[in-house]
């Protein structure tokens, strides 16, 4: 391609981003054409713009707290949505909750292919400048490998499985040349083995490490080209996000449903991929002034913080308020954390609510839990305060039986409980003026890593090691249980983790157990929960478990507690089905086992 045919534009065009719709859209008098459109660098450099415009941007979907309901985490108020049917097994083909999914990730995976054949988006020339122009387009080349790989590790994430006709373990159809989902003839396409497609997840990871600077922050670059890198290239992916991504991709593959064979060294890859993330927090950004300080809160609401790899676009506005607050409180209760994610929050001092050493009360269940329970879930008793240090009670929960939030009545929880995490508690519908928050997913983050290299690394080493990784699985997970709450309260490994101190004493499985608990409890909401549950079982039985409410008896001021099971989940496999739409147009394509009648 020769450079001198392409349009040059002026840096500052280039800071500024347009919408993103209209990168595609031809010109007016028709310009660009197949033929010529590589002469237009911002419609080259629009395919990457428009691959980052169709990540989610809140929590509020299928993919983060719809996955959760999946899971025995939470359920749906509202019994007639698709993600609800799916875990209760009523499922039509028409009413499959990932079919959106599916065409986003292909089709940010075709946009990404525009961009990376035949290196049109590396040879295009954009700025005037030389080296900033060159700086630039090794970063949108670095964007486009690292999307290509985000989106595909999406797709295994829901549809690998095991085929219905040949049981081999399948990944998806792997797309590296352009092809609209949307267009394309798709008789011939087959799904490609699920360690190929890994293969190209890492492989593109590595691509991205490669060409993309090692994080968005003005202080890892050189002056002059801040404007080009630097913080100005904050919510895209960089380097380190890359390995994080690498490393979660490595991880499932290391795990139990997906390495029949018990094969260690794809932990061991696992567990070196996430140190390498770890690493870059604690030796890069852990060393400037104001840097990253693993010991410090992490902050639902400051789309800056520290403890992010990568985030989605921000908004302001107060939909999580309205989604998970009750009627009482002018919402609408759409979701309900079930009694079994409440018991997986363990006593202040770390112990299991089922340990004599945790002194849990069952007539007082509420009463000196881990502070991360009162900083996710709303429960009979708990407070809506304007603020930390606040005395503006705006709001009571009274999840009691005849009380305003008891599951049953019109925009109440069905299990008796509600989510805080995300909930901004200064808004109030009912305010003169009602302030809202900022919100973003945070879709990489230090505490997956913390959680993927102790996961991984116990399986190598054990939870003691420290020598083989230079951290051990055991101080990983320490790093998560001490670490204070947003409101400042003291995290639970503050003052010593007795339990912690047992369970990696005790070895391989009781630390697993933990590990696993953990990954619940922390990531709760943010849509881990489906897939770790499955990537961690050998058989449907592991998942098909039923979930429970809260009943709450009371009398004057007396309340007494009694735990009812609500739904079942029944899945007929651990894999998830292909959209029927999409089987039908790609008649090659085999059903995940389970599924075959979905075809």
């Amino acid at each position: 391609m020769r450079m001198d045919k392409h349009i040059i534009t002026l840096l500052p065009a280039m800071i500024v981003v347009a919408a993103c719709a209209k990168f595609l859209e031809p010109l007016p008098n028709g310009s660009y054409n197949e033929e010529n459109y590589e002469d237009y660098p911002s419609l080259v450099r629009g395919y990457v713009e428009k691959a980052y415009s169709l990540r989610p941007s809140t929590y509020l979907s299928m993919d983060y707290i719809g996955g959760d309901g999946l899971s025995d985490n939470m359920t749906w108020r509202n019994r007639n949505t698709d993600g609800y049917k799916m875990a209760t097994g009523v499922s039509l083909p028409s009413e499959n909750p990932f079919s959106s999914a599916y065409k986003r990730d292909y089709m940010g995976i075709y946009y990404c292919n525009l961009f990376l054949k035949d290196d049109l988006g590396l040879n295009t020339r954009y700025m005037v400048d030389k080296t900033a122009n060159r700086n630039l387009q090794r970063a949108l080349q670095g964007d486009a490998y690292a999307l290509r790989a985000w989106y595909l590790y999406d797709l295994l994430k829901w549809f690998g499985g095991r085929g219905a006709v040949s049981g081999a373990l399948l990944g998806v159809p792997l797309l590296t040349e352009p092809m609209d989902p949307s267009s394309a003839d798709m008789r011939t396409i087959e799904r490609a083995p699920f360690e190929d497609c890994i293969a190209r997840v890492v492989a593109d990871c590595d691509s991205a490490i490669r060409y993309l600077p090692l994080g968005n922050r003005d202080f890892l670059k050189e002056e002059e080209m801040i404007p080009v890198l630097g913080a100005v290239r904050y919510r895209r992916m960089d380097g380190a996000s890359a390995m994080a991504l690498k490393a979660l991709a490595l991880l499932t593959w290391a795990s139990p449903a997906y390495n029949t064979s018990g094969d260690v060294s794809r932990w061991h890859k696992a567990a070196l991929a996430a140190k390498e993330a770890i690493d870059y927090k604690l030796d890069v950004e852990g060393v400037v002034t104001d840097g990253f300080d693993p010991a410090k809160s992490f902050m639902w609401l400051n789309p800056n913080a520290q403890e992010a790899y990568y985030i989605s676009q921000i908004s302001s506005n107060s939909t999580y308020e309205t989604a998970f607050y009750p009627q009482g409180f002018n919402g609408n209760a759409n979701y309900g954390p079930t009694q079994e994610l409440v018991d997986a929050f363990p006593m202040a001092n770390g112990y299991p609510i089922d340990r004599p050493e945790g002194g849990y009360d069952p007539a007082r269940p509420y009463i000196g839990r881990d502070p991360r329970f009162y900083e996710d879930i709303f429960y009979d008793g708990a407070r809506v305060v304007r603020n930390t240090n606040s005395s503006d009670i705006m709001y009571t929960f009274n999840s009691a039986e005849g009380g305003a939030d008891a599951p049953g009545l019109v925009n109440t929880s069905p299990t008796g409980y509600y989510i805080r995490k995300f909930v901004y508690t200064g808004w109030n519908k009912a305010d003169n003026s009602v302030e809202t928050a900022q919100h973003c997913i945070f879709f990489l983050r230090w505490t997956h890593m913390l959680l993927a290299f102790a996961e991984a690394a116990n399986n190598v080493v054990g939870p003691l090691d420290s020598e083989t990784y230079g951290l051990s699985a055991k101080d990983a997970l320490s790093y998560i249980r001490r670490r204070p709450t947003e409101g400042g309260v003291k995290g639970i490994g503050a003052s010593g983790d007795p339990y912690l101190d047992e369970c990696a004493a005790q070895g391989f499985l009781a630390f697993d157990a933990l590990v696993k608990n953990e990954w619940r409890i922390e990531t709760c909401f943010e849509g881990h929960r489906f897939h770790n549950v499955r990537r961690w079982a050998t058989d449907v039985s592991e998942i098909n478990i039923p979930i429970h409410r809260i009943r709450i008896e009371q009398d004057g001021e007396n309340r007494t507690y009694s735990v009812e099971e609500l739904e079942k989940r029944q899945y007929p496999s651990l894999w998830m089905p292909l959209p029927y739409t999409e089987m039908r147009k790609a008649p090659l394509l085999e059903q995940n086992e389970g599924w075959e009648t979905w075809r």
